[in-house]
């Protein structure tokens, strides 16, 4: 056991780090990757140990969530790599709202279901989305029939600072826009959040939930290791379409190849050498930049 190890154990608990630690079982687009340090939180608390510690060792610190949204190019992460499991909701239902504060390792599949059944509307649309809480706020997950964000129906949330302080917010602190709020550049983590709901009728919730999830299905490659949708959309411009027109569908490298059922996806044959994914990216961008003079971003956090 190294010494650094002892140091973690010794503020997170005995038996609890795991060194050289496989991840591609927690990325959804599997792409094979090792933690020098990995450590799972399970409460509030750990998450909080977790970040103090990281300062106090002066490690890098990678949260990991549901492991969507995120392309690890590579081969090892370097410092402590924490995976949310902190799992808690409350629900408070009155006569005009429904308040839910709900912990950010929360699966945002698994709640946006609970909800639906319940009748409580205004995250049910989410059913099907790959991630927790927690991500889906740092990436104002969205929808679009209708045009609807996990940020929408947010009233305040508690945040662990670059220092490890906990401060509350409200929404506005997020400045929230497509794909965008503001824990993108401070790099504050969210503890909890708190959503004002509407009460509804649980009939009207479950068919927009199963609907969502019909439509993810009929829409995009499902059972499959990918990240989700890879680029963002520019001035309204679909970035899968540019894709498409670029002839791009189908384009392999290696063990990655962009989806033929929609060009947004980069799909993981498994055991790919994440270079060639790395090539795969270099070679969409620019068949889109020499068709269309577009210069493609990412919507997928690279590491």
């Amino acid at each position: 056991m190294t010494n650094l190890k002892n140091k973690l154990e010794k503020y997170l608990g005995s038996n609890r780090i795991k060194e050289n630690f496989n991840l591609s079982p927690y990325l959804t687009l599997r792409t094979k990757t090792t933690a020098e340090y990995y450590f799972e939180a399970d409460s509030r608390n750990d998450l909080v140990n977790a970040k103090k510690v990281s300062l106090k060792l002066k490690l890098p610190l990678l949260i990991l969530g549901g492991g969507s949204n995120l392309a690890v190019i590579n081969k090892k992460l370097n410092g402590l790599v924490v995976r949310n499991k902190y799992i808690h909701k409350k629900i408070e239902v009155n006569k005009n709202a429904v308040m839910l504060n709900v912990s950010s390792g929360y699966p945002i599949t698994k709640l946006a279901k609970e909800l639906a059944e319940y009748g409580y509307e205004g995250l049910e649309f989410h059913f099907g989305l790959p991630g927790t809480i927690g991500g889906a706020l740092y990436m104002n997950s969205k929808w679009t029939k209708p045009t609807v964000y996990v940020g929408d129906n947010l009233v305040s949330a508690v945040l662990l600072d670059r220092d490890g302080s906990e401060k509350k917010v409200n929404r506005s602190y997020f400045n929230f826009a497509y794909d965008q709020s503001s824990l993108q550049k401070n790099k504050e983590m969210v503890l909890e959040a708190n959503f004002k709901l509407k009460k509804s009728d649980p009939q009207k919730t479950r068919q927009h939930a199963d609907f969502a999830m019909k439509y993810r299905k009929l829409t995009q490659p499902f059972g499959v290791f990918t990240s989700g949708c890879f680029f963002r959309n520019i001035n309204d411009q679909s970035a899968g379409r540019l894709i498409d027109l670029a002839g791009l569908k189908n384009t392999r490298v290696g063990k990655f190849h962009v989806s033929d059922k929609h060009a947004n996806f980069i799909i993981h044959d498994g055991s790919g050498d994440p270079n060639d994914l790395k090539k795969l990216l270099l070679l969409i961008k620019k068949k889109v930049k020499d068709k269309f003079g577009i210069t493609l971003q990412e919507e997928v956090i690279v590491i």
